[in-house]
């Protein structure tokens, strides 16, 4: 994980905090009410002291008590600055598209623009402030989930978590506070796409719940994971192989190449590495074997590819199968529906909402 976009200044003071943060960033001047804002109580609230602009961008989901998700897709033709608050929680914040300036009351601030990760995991009750700045295409899912919650869904207690996450030094030493960003990569992109999809897909209906809890745990998995692959200090891992140099490097050859007709051979001797070993590699660092691990990459790609228009035969070529009919049988095993029919459901839920 990268803690890059996460500054080190310190606020006590909550008028210098909104302040320094309209001054240093977009917001030309500070609004004349702050309201403040908790993400585990806007469904109760429905959504009440939130500007029209933004308001008309909000879709919000408790798929399980202490689980709110809300998705953002719209063009706010102004900024909102309002006041955070929150108990002990983990919160998760996927922007596909715009720019967002935060802080922490005695903590950090953090800027986060186009395609980044805000994950942060609090054991106590926390406070700041928050600018959401206009854009006419802003896109954002966030995924706020309470400790117990937590526990109750992951098996994994606050304190666990926040344990993982300071042996990658990134926590607050004078708080029970974690913050850190992270680019989206293609997993976490399709995953924010599938909420949103959801959401729409499965309104109303008992599927919805179960679809947007495991897309939460899938986020946070990922999270970690990607944490683990890249840096190896998150968490306690268990004991890798001496060849993990050259593992990770073969998954960031398939990741920058996935277009190319890559086998465990070839892979093997392009890393140095025999095969058994490659394979024992990827099974025990990525959970999967080198050809789930292709087979994934290229879809994560392909959903990306489907939501933004591109025909099922055009993004079959672009992400590295031989037909568009191997492209969609893979599509369908993986997806739980065909290509076509996966990117009709999109696009007509997107311009529903």
């Amino acid at each position: 994980m990268s803690d890059s976009g996460v500054k080190g200044s310190c606020f006590t003071d909550k008028t210098c905090q909104i302040r320094n943060i309209c001054m240093n960033g977009l917001s030309s001047e500070l609004p004349p009410a702050i309201v403040s804002h908790n993400p585990a109580k806007m469904v109760e609230n429905k959504l009440d002291g939130i500007p029209d602009t933004w308001r008309q961008t909000m879709l919000l989901e408790r798929p399980n008590d202490g689980i709110n998700i809300c998705s953002m897709y719209g063009s706010p033709d102004r900024n909102w600055a309002f006041q955070s608050e929150t108990d002990a929680a983990l919160s998760m914040s996927f922007l596909v598209n715009g720019r967002i300036e935060a802080a922490i009351e005695d903590g950090v601030d953090v800027r986060l623009e186009n395609d980044q990760v805000m994950l942060m995991a609090s054991n106590q009750p926390i406070s700041g402030w928050d600018v959401f700045l206009a854009n006419d295409d802003f896109k954002l899912v966030n995924i706020h989930i309470s400790a117990q919650a937590l526990m109750g869904l992951t098996g994994i207690s606050m304190s666990d978590l926040l344990q993982q996450m300071r042996a990658a030094k990134l926590d607050m030493p004078h708080m029970d506070v974690c913050m850190s960003t992270l680019p989206l990569n293609s997993s976490l992109r399709r995953i924010a796409a599938e909420i949103v999809h959801a959401q729409h897909r499965y309104a109303g209906s008992p599927l919805s719940k179960l679809f947007l809890c495991a897309k939460a745990a899938e986020a946070l998995t990922t999270i970690v994971s990607h944490g683990i692959n890249q840096h190896g200090n998150i968490g306690s891992v268990r004991a890798l192989p001496t060849d993990r140099p050259k593992v990770v490097r073969a998954k960031a050859l398939l990741e920058n190449t996935y277009t190319e007709n890559w086998n465990v051979a070839a892979l093997a001797q392009a890393v140095g590495l025999n095969e058994k070993r490659l394979q024992a590699g990827f099974q025990t660092l990525f959970g999967c074997s080198v050809h789930e691990c292709l087979t994934r990459i290229r879809l994560d790609v392909a959903l990306a590819m489907l939501a933004h228009g591109f025909s099922v035969t055009h993004t079959a070529q672009s992400v590295g199968f031989s037909t568009s009919s191997h492209f969609s049988k893979t599509f369908s095993q993986h997806i739980g529906v065909p290509p076509k029919r996966w990117a009709k459901e999109w696009h007509l839920s997107k311009n529903a909402h």
